[in-house]
């Protein structure tokens, strides 16, 4: 089941041409999946607070078309891999006025410490082991989104 994040594109968004600047595209997808885990998991906040921070390790786009300034779009989200230390998702961003899509990609990430935390250093760490409540949740989430 895939998590579905909504809203209009702003007007800083776009580039000279009147359409959104391709590196809006990787916000985009940070938005939704800030929200899929807060909708889904618990809130990223309360997860740096935990010392947890997942940064990005990887990810591949695919432009299909475009969105201009106060397109309504929707980003769909899905995520496609867990291992208690990596997590993957896949995307599609589509136009909601027309149905097109415009973007489909994927992200890969993982699980570290929060190095700005004294006696943390960043680095990949096992949920499954330091938050097994944490890593539970991830594997229904994983189950639910086949």
């Amino acid at each position: 089941m895939s998590w579905t994040y909504c809203r209009r594109v702003r007007y800083y968004e776009t580039d000279r041409m009147g359409v959104v600047h391709h590196s809006n595209y990787l916000r985009f997808l940070e938005d939704a999946r800030m929200d899929w885990i807060s909708a889904k998991i618990m809130s990223y906040r309360e997860m740096e607070k935990m010392g947890i921070i997942i940064p990005a390790v990887s990810a591949e786009e695919h432009f299909k078309g475009f969105l201009r300034f106060d397109d309504p779009f929707s980003v769909e989200v899905r995520l496609v891999e867990y291992t208690g230390v990596r997590i993957g998702f896949v995307y599609e961003i589509r136009n909601t006025d027309t149905g097109e899509v415009c973007y489909t990609g994927k992200s890969q990430h993982y699980f570290s410490p929060d190095g700005n935390q004294p006696g943390l250093e960043y680095g990949p760490m096992s949920i499954k082991r330091k938050f097994p409540e944490l890593h539970r949740k991830f594997l229904e989430m994983l189950e639910q989104d086949k």
